[in-house]
């Protein structure tokens, strides 16, 4: 009996041995598979690293245990032995097996490529991407109906067009500005001072009626003697809403000029082709991209015939300056031997394997390019006798850990040189469960609370002597 109560918990050992063995590869898979393009010693000190040093350490014990207690020390007599690492790999098999079944019953198409239980699986398929960039063009009825493409901007909000997008109604009139849509039309008073907002899709207001805008919030403040024109695009990074500036507005000559921002539209700028970051972006094909060097702004990349240069490309890489796009990363789009299993590509997708970030979309590069854009900004507009404001729009996760923007934000608007207006603490007065609608962009109540924060900074800026410049 004592004989057999011990063989029991020595084929236990071994079996366990065998489980961490095998459990110990993986884990040093997945980990290099982080690891990506770093240098193996900055590796190391990521936590990644760490599990890769603790699977190692756990791979050596379990090869000890296995071969000194069990092929040199004969703890267990040889069949006993081959009966375990029998029972082990069945089991390793068959749990195997089980996970593949799942994954492949469990995964469906999805944008382009597939998903399971809302993970991504890579790689993605270029093929696919180009066959829904197609039937999106081809459709007259879809999401991106409100937009029109731009050989310069990429993409704007086009003349007269009115529906509904994100469950609110909108309308567009004839000059590209959003107006009401029970109304369909803004009417230019002489007389009145005009203040022109431009931004993304917090500016042109996302889930909200035109009335439950901040900029039509603003307006209503201000009173009778001003007019708030909302030049929003959803979508945009700070280099459209340059060139919007200059392209749509400047020609009117607006007093006041208010660029709003998020913290990813500073993301968006370093960006060519939209949908390498946000895969749902189908419908907006490529954008203008802008590059700094020796102090000089320079946009390098044309709209012109956006869905014909993309789909005439064999593959992803042959798109032009995907290089300079900071949400491009080859080893999505590569396909390897081990992707034939959906459960490997289920794990190499959990986590993205860290990348070096080349020169042209570093950090370095995003703080420098989009200070160097809101440096324009202000210049032409001051050159033109108006007043720049520039405005940084808090999102629902700097509001989970305040400040969470400073890193590059505040980095960018340092650089730039000029002085910002920040919202926040208006918002802070608006309850956090009404303070955002369901997609993330601001309630009613959180737009109010905006226009409350930016109208004393607006008579002020009117105010000051010089045109507003400080």
């Amino acid at each position: 009996m004592v004989r057999s109560a011990h063989s029991e918990k020595e084929e236990v050992i071994l079996l366990a041995s065998l489980f961490v063995f095998e459990s110990s590869l993986v884990i040093m898979a997945m980990a290099m598979n982080l690891r990506g393009e770093r240098p193996f010693a900055v590796f190391l000190s990521r936590g990644s690293g760490t599990a890769f040093l603790c699977a190692i350490v756990a791979f050596f014990i379990a090869c000890w245990v296995i071969v000194h207690r069990y092929l040199f020390n004969k703890q267990l007599p040889s069949c006993r032995v081959n009966l375990v690492v029998m029972t082990n790999l069945v089991t390793v098999l068959l749990l195997v097996l089980t996970g593949e079944v799942i994954v492949r019953a469990g995964s469906q198409s999805y944008l382009d490529g597939e998903a399971f239980m809302g993970v991504v699986l890579k790689p993605r398929n270029w093929e696919q991407a180009k066959q829904r960039t197609r039937q999106i063009f081809g459709s007259e009825d879809r999401e991106y109906s409100l937009m029109l493409h731009d050989d310069r901007l990429g993409w704007t909000v086009g003349p007269n067009r009115f529906g509904f997008r994100e469950g609110a109604p909108y309308r567009i009139n004839a000059e590209g500005v959003r107006v009401s849509y029970d109304e369909g039309s803004l009417p230019t008073v002489d007389g009145k001072t005009k203040i022109a907002i431009i931004g993304d899709s917090f500016t042109f207001g996302d889930e909200v009626r035109y009335e439950e805008t901040w900029g039509y919030h603003l307006d209503q403040l201000l009173g009778e003697k001003f007019q708030v024109l909302n030049y929003g695009v959803p979508g945009y990074g700070l280099g459209q809403m340059l060139l919007r500036y200059e392209k749509d507005i400047a020609r009117s000559n607006p007093k006041v000029v208010i660029l709003g921002f998020i913290g990813d539209d500073l993301r968006r700028t370093m960006t060519v082709y939209p949908f390498l970051g946000a895969p749902s972006w189908a419908g907006l094909v490529s954008k203008p991209r802008f590059v700094e060097r020796d102090g000089i702004l320079t946009n390098i990349k044309e709209c012109r015939h956006p869905l014909e240069e993309f789909v005439s490309r064999g593959s992803i890489s042959e798109l032009p300056f995907v290089e300079y796009d900071r949400a491009y990363q080859p080893s999505d789009w590569e396909r390897r031997w081990y992707h034939v299993s959906y459960l490997a590509r289920l794990f190499m997708s959990l986590r993205s394997p860290a990348s070096v970030l080349t020169i042209e979309v570093s950090d370095e590069a995003l703080v420098s390019v989009n200070a160097a854009i809101l440096k324009r900004f202000v210049e032409s507009v001051i050159y033109r006798g108006g007043i720049p404001l520039i405005v940084y729009f808090p999102s629902r996760s700097d509001f989970n850990q305040l400040g969470s923007y400073l890193f590059l934000g505040k980095r960018v608007l340092q650089e730039a040189g000029f002085p910002h207006l920040d919202p926040t603490p208006c918002l802070l007065e608006v309850p956090l469960s009404v303070r955002f609608a369901p997609g993330n962009h601001y309630s009613p109540q959180g737009n109010a609370a905006v226009a409350e924060c930016l109208v004393d900074a607006v008579r002020e800026a009117i105010d000051k002597p010089f045109g507003g410049r400080t």
